[in-house]
């Protein structure tokens, strides 16, 4: 099973809603997906239609951390929940599934961690260990900023991307999230060692709608080297619906803007998990699709005249 992390340093980019059309992107393909929600909002689970509440509290991923954190045997697989009948009526043959969050379990489970220490940040690969013959891939929504859960999550993945939005301070958020991944193996002596795959822009405009911001942000992201997908994530009220929904775009919206640009940006990240980074196709700058755009408009003007 490849683990996959969504991360960010900061709250808001799109964290979810990337994980979640991730997951259901790579279900369309046939794949048995799990989505893992580590986020004590729990937004994972309720934009895969889920919401733990009353006795269903048992369920939460939270309660298994704090059990494992304080070294009492538990197990995850039979707090599952099959989320499949989201892609009921649609091709192929996968499996789309969650370890869904609740508030307070997850934020008690957070304290936990914290006051373990590296001790215990391979709780989470630990209890995943049991499920990997079930599933082939695993996408985290993690927590913003740098904090126990965070640690945990990255701890046991294999590959991580993060995010930005046309917002200067996003970038120096990614930033900081791509030097926390490449220091996950020190951090864990060795046992961990997750792949940077790049950054995702999400809420993106057009290019005839650039703000000087959003053009500096573009321009940001290649001279910081965040690596940063073909890709980008156009401002969309119908993935804001999706999450409301239940329903994620990529599923809901599959024939149209939201749908294929999930599905485009998935196959970027398969692409970039097989591929040694030197090979990978990266965003060019905002300048140079300017000027790009500016040599086209001038060689079809020069063909009419």
């Amino acid at each position: 099973m490849d683990n996959i992390a969504v991360a960010s340093q900061k709250g808001g980019p799109g964290k979810t809603t990337t994980t979640v059309n991730l997951a259901a992107g790579l279900a369309l393909t046939g794949a048995r997906v799990l989505v893992v929600d580590i986020e004590p909002q729990a937004q994972a689970g309720i934009a895969l239609g889920e919401r733990l509440q009353g006795a269903d509290v048992a369920k939460s991923l939270g309660l298994r951390l704090q059990q494992a954190a304080q070294g009492v045997p538990t197990s995850v697989a039979d707090i599952v929940i099959d989320c499949s009948h989201l892609l009921e009526h649609r091709r192929g043959e996968g499996r789309l599934c969650l370890l869904a969050s609740e508030q307070a379990t997850m934020a008690n489970a957070q304290h936990i961690l914290h006051a373990a220490g590296l001790e215990k940040v391979h709780v989470l690969r630990t209890l995943l260990d049991e499920l990997d013959g079930d599933f082939d891939y695993a996408v985290f929504d993690t927590p913003p900023a740098v904090q126990a859960l965070n640690g945990v999550a990255l701890a046991a993945s294999d590959f991580a991307l993060t995010l930005c939005m046309p917002k200067h301070a996003t970038v120096e958020g990614a930033v900081t999230m791509r030097s926390t991944i490449r220091h996950v193996t020190e951090r864990t002596n060795g046992l961990a060692d997750p792949k940077y795959l790049g950054a995702l822009l999400n809420m993106s405009s057009p290019q005839r709608e650039w703000s000087l911001e959003e053009i500096e942000v573009r321009n940001l992201m290649v001279d910081t080297h965040l690596a940063p997908f073909v890709t980008d994530i156009r401002q969309d009220t119908r993935i804001s619906r999706s999450y409301s929904t239940g329903m994620p775009a990529v599923l809901g919206f599959a024939r149209h803007a939201p749908g294929k640009q999930y599905a485009r940006f998935l196959q970027e990240v398969m692409d970039r998990m097989d591929l040694p980074e030197d090979e990978w196709e990266i965003a060019p700058s905002a300048d140079e699709m300017l000027a790009a755009a500016e040599e086209s408009k001038a060689a079809k003007e020069k063909t009419v005249a």
